[in-house]
């Protein structure tokens, strides 16, 4: 009986130690670049974990049904990840318009010259790829806000970026 205490107790600190850690400082720095802003963890580093991502430009175009989508290039590179990986899996993308999160569309009309493969293609040790992601807007007067994260951490690294859309 003493042991399982002793146990119980050894692992309750151990969660509490982890949630103290998870809890830590933020040090997040904004950097104004005209109509764009990035805010990213360690003045404006893009690397999070073992990868690196930068939010590079945004374009609009039109779906399938003429609705308006934003399609937003990623710069996708494998710094010090030994297995090769994909964006799909390396990190969480996340874009919005007023706080409304926006849906992807993967039906974007031919004229936009727009593959989503890039996505799931895996990449080596580094590596560098362009990716793309279609976004549907709610409207085409309010700034997008772009947000990439690692997929699976226990670090709250955000890359951010608003874009303001010009037709």
């Amino acid at each position: 009986m003493k042991n399982t205490k002793k146990l119980l107790m050894l692992a309750v600190c151990m969660v509490f130690a982890l949630f103290a850690i998870a809890c830590g400082e933020d040090t997040t720095t904004t950097v104004d670049q005209g109509s764009e802003t990035v805010v990213a963890t360690e003045a404006d580093n893009a690397a999070i974990g073992d990868y690196s991502v930068e939010i590079d430009s945004c374009r609009l175009v039109k779906d399938y049904e003429g609705k308006d989508v934003i399609i937003v290039k990623y710069i996708f590179s494998n710094v010090s990840g030994t297995d090769p990986i994909s964006f799909m899996v390396a990190f969480d993308d996340y874009a919005s318009q007023n706080g409304v999160g926006l849906n992807e569309s993967w039906f974007v009309d031919e004229s936009a010259n727009y593959s989503s493969d890039n996505q799931t293609k895996e990449i080596k040790m580094g590596a560098t790829l362009d990716v793309e992601v279609a976004y549907e807007l709610n409207d085409t007067t309010t700034p997008v806000d772009i947000e990439v994260k690692e997929l699976f951490s226990f670090d709250d690294k955000t890359l951010t970026k608003t874009f303001e859309i010009t037709e």
